[in-house]
This record gives C-alpha cells, sequence and structure tokens, in this order.
C-alpha cells in the first residue's frame, strides 16, 4: 500500500507538471474601455536593423535541463540535471529536484524507456506530457496487477479460513 501511495503521488505530481505547460485560460474576458484613436510612436524594430533575438537572454537552471534531458529520454542525464538542481540552494530547488529525480525513476523502470522520441517530432513539453501519459499508463498497469494479486490473496484467504472453521467444528465434535 505504501507504494501505491507514493506512486499515486509520483502521478498527481506528473499531472502537475504537464498542466503547468498549458497557460491557465482567463474565467471571464474584461470588457474593453473605449479608446479615442491614439498613435503610437514606438520604432519599427525592421527599419532600425534590430536583432531582436539575439538580444533575449535566456535563463536556464539544471531544472530546465532536467526536463529537456527527459523529453530527450536520456534518464541519466537528467538524473544528474536534478541532482545539481538540488545542490543549487533553496528549498524549492530541493523539492523540484526530488519529483524530477521520482519521476526519472519511474520513467526509467517502465517498458517504455526504450522507444525512439526524435522521431516524433513534437515540441519538448508535448513529449514531457506523452511521458506523464505513459507513466500513467505504466502505474495503472501496476495496479492492475496488484488488484488481481490481492484478489487471489483474498480468495485464498477465504479458503483457509473456511478450511480453518471445519477443522475446528471437526475437533469440538470429537
Amino acid at each position: 500500500m505504501p507504494h501505491t501511495c507514493s506512486r499515486f503521488a509520483i502521478v498527481i505530481f506528473a499531472l502537475l507538471v504537464v498542466s503547468g505547460c498549458v497557460s491557465p485560460e482567463s474565467a471571464a474576458p474584461e470588457p474593453e474601455p473605449e479608446v479615442s484613436a491614439v498613435e503610437l510612436n514606438l520604432p519599427d524594430p525592421l527599419a532600425v536593423g534590430c536583432d531582436c533575438e539575439a538580444m533575449v537572454v535566456v535563463a536556464e537552471n539544471y531544472f530546465d535541463r532536467g526536463v529537456r534531458a527527459l523529453a530527450a529520454r536520456d534518464y541519466d542525464q537528467a538524473a544528474t540535471y536534478f541532482e545539481r538542481h538540488r545542490d543549487s540552494a533553496g528549498s524549492e530547488a530541493q523539492r523540484e529536484a526530488d519529483v524530477g529525480i521520482a519521476f526519472v525513476t519511474l520513467m526509467s523502470e517502465a517498458s517504455i524507456a526504450t522507444a525512439d522520441s526524435a522521431a516524433s517530432g513534437v515540441d519538448e513539453r508535448a513529449e514531457v506530457m506523452i511521458l506523464a501519459l505513459a507513466a500513467v499508463q505504466t502505474l495503472e498497469g501496476r495496479l492492475e496487477a496488484l488488484d488481481a494479486l490481492n484478489k487471489a490473496i483474498s480468495e485464498d484467504l477465504e479458503k483457509r479460513e473456511e478450511a480453518l472453521k471445519r477443522l475446528r467444528d471437526l475437533t469440538l465434535g470429537q
């Protein structure tokens, strides 16, 4: 039962990670105020010759790199990045790293770990979502196996209890 709870927690985390990739929809759009004709005087980046993409600086940490490695299904590298993220700082980094490592462990144990992700041609976020769904399917399969085992054990227990009852009746009857 503790393994089932921890696996369920991992599935919940995976769904939270995947849901974090989706932008939230606003509940109700705010009415736009009436605007009089306003002339914008912003410079045209094309006219100035601005290389805007070169100006963008992406702050990427080890957690981001770990997620990218997960998307590429490089579980060893992802685990390394998550370990480095844990050492970076803060309790938030600790929690993120623990969840990442748990997800890496689950995925590396799953049979889908050998599938080729490069051929799928999807975005990294979609690839992580595919992995999360695969993790859910893997856990569901494990739950079904555990349910079947539990049913067999319960039936065996009932048979043993019935046999013990008959044995008591025979013993007390003499």
